[in-house]
């Protein structure tokens, strides 16, 4: 086999090899650091990146020693190296799976986060333990005719050509299985997916209005107290009395009528302000069940539009892995056809191309990984850079209304909420480290 190929070319195909590792390997190590970290990293979708982040790093282990060891085929070493080859590049294949099975019980059976997590257990057995049998195995295969079963197999030390068959049986048989398997689960959901994503942009043309408003933030460093103060004197009812049946409030006294006043103090060190003021409200206020049960439905509506949300966010991220799956494997896989149907020969370039995509499964994942991630990714970077320069980060670097140092501190402490970030419903499923603002409820207190 690599007698077809010049010294050159194999040269060439061990830079490149160990090149596409060191990229890998940098990638895995950043996933891992970041998620073990920084809990803004922690979605359901980055925690299979994470797993499959091992398996990614313990190929790149043998990608790393590329052709070191092909003419040893006794020694630790080589048989070292296809122990790590056989077993975990196609782990990563399953992972892809993993992925794609949790769209399906996304959409299917209404799985959150909580219940996605269980699964990861059996997900870890079997995309590791099913490769490992044959890995294992074939440390000790060895016969008077075919030699060792991990030998020379050109790019490294692997399964060698006189066991070809076993290389389609138990690497890129297996492989091709969980592609067309995956591929179909996304064909499965496909329409489910297409009308969610339908739903959601109808949501987002007609509905706006139900959203919820933005939380502003006045400077943290003041404080601001609202006192309301209710007396129960009569005041005379007129046209410009506020009517409170549209707000759903119910009782069973007979117009009797208030008069409030609201005076607001900001105490701090700028702009202090001062204002008092009196309106008349009146409470005849008739029982209205129907408003109750228009805002459920609103609440309602708005909770199916979050989870449609998380869903097709999900199945964006999985689908890049599934992409980057396909990039990986359809190049290799040309070349082991090649090498069956021409078994006296060799073609340089499918080798090339093989030993350029496989070393990058780690560094394929990384990028989705960051792409799925970016907030949190800037906003780590922002502040490494602010702690080795010294310097505090401008406000307003970090995006969004964060302007002054009030938004600011607000954007801060919101990364370190565990409602935020680690919640465990199904609309956190992509969570990208933003500020819940649905759910605040003004009471009276200090704001």
């Amino acid at each position: 086999m690599a007698r077809d190929l010049t010294p050159g070319q194999l040269e060439a195909i061990s830079v490149i090899e160990r090149t596409g590792s060191v990229f890998s390997l940098l990638g895995c190590v950043f996933v891992i650091l970041t998620f073990i970290f920084s809990k803004a990293f922690r979605k359901p979708i980055n925690r299979l990146v994470f797993y499959a982040s091992f398996g990614n790093m313990m190929t790149n282990v043998g990608t790393l020693m590329s052709r070191e060891y092909v003419t040893q085929l006794d020694s630790f070493a080589c048989q070292f190296q296809g122990f790590l080859i056989q077993m975990f590049m196609p782990a990563d294949a399953f992972w892809t799976l993993a992925m794609a099975f949790n769209v399906y019980l996304t959409f299917y059976h209404k799985f959150d986060a909580a219940r996605l997590r269980k699964m990861e257990i059996w997900y870890l057995l079997l995309c590791y333990g099913i490769p490992f049998v044959p890995a294992l195995t074939y440390v000790f295969v060895k016969t008077e005719n075919s030699g060792r079963m991990y030998g020379n197999a050109t790019l490294w030390c692997w399964v060698s050509s006189g066991w070809d068959v076993f290389r389609i049986a138990t690497f890129y048989g297996p492989v091709w299985v969980v592609i067309l398997v995956t591929m179909f689960i996304y064909i499965r959901t496909g329409g489910e997916i297409y009308k969610k994503r339908k739903q959601l942009r109808s949501f987002g043309a007609s509905s706006s209005a139900h959203d919820p408003e933005p939380l502003t933030m006045d400077d943290p460093y003041s404080v601001k107290t609202t006192e309301v103060t209710v007396t129960s004197e009569s005041a005379e009812e007129g046209p410009n009395g506020i009517d409170l049946a549209p707000l759903g409030r119910f009782t069973t006294q007979k117009k009797t009528a208030y008069s409030v006043t609201i005076s607001s103090d900001t105490k701090g060190p700028s702009k202090p302000q001062q204002a008092d003021f009196s309106l008349p409200i009146q409470s005849n206020v008739p029982p209205t069940p129907s408003t109750a049960r228009a805002r459920g439905r609103i609440q309602k509506r708005r909770a199916n539009f979050e989870a449609n949300n998380a869903a097709w966010s999900y199945s964006k991220c999985a689908f890049l892995f599934f992409t980057a799956l396909l990039v990986t494997w359809i190049p290799s896989s040309a070349n082991r056809v090649y090498g069956v149907v021409n078994s006296n020969d060799v073609s340089a370039p499918l080798e090339i191309m093989s030993a350029i995509v496989l070393p990058l499964q780690g560094f394929w994942n990384t990028l989705i990984y960051v792409a799925t991630s970016w907030e949190a990714v800037r906003v780590l970077f922002l502040d490494l850079w602010a702690r080795t320069s010294g310097r505090s980060p401008e406000p307003s670097q970090y995006g969004g209304d964060h302007n002054d140092k009030r938004n600011f501190a607000f954007r801060l402490s919101s990364r370190t909420s565990r409602k935020d970030i680690e919640s465990e419903s199904i609309t956190e499923l992509t969570n990208s480290g933003r500020t819940s603002n649905s759910n605040h409820d003004v009471k009276g207190q200090a704001i």
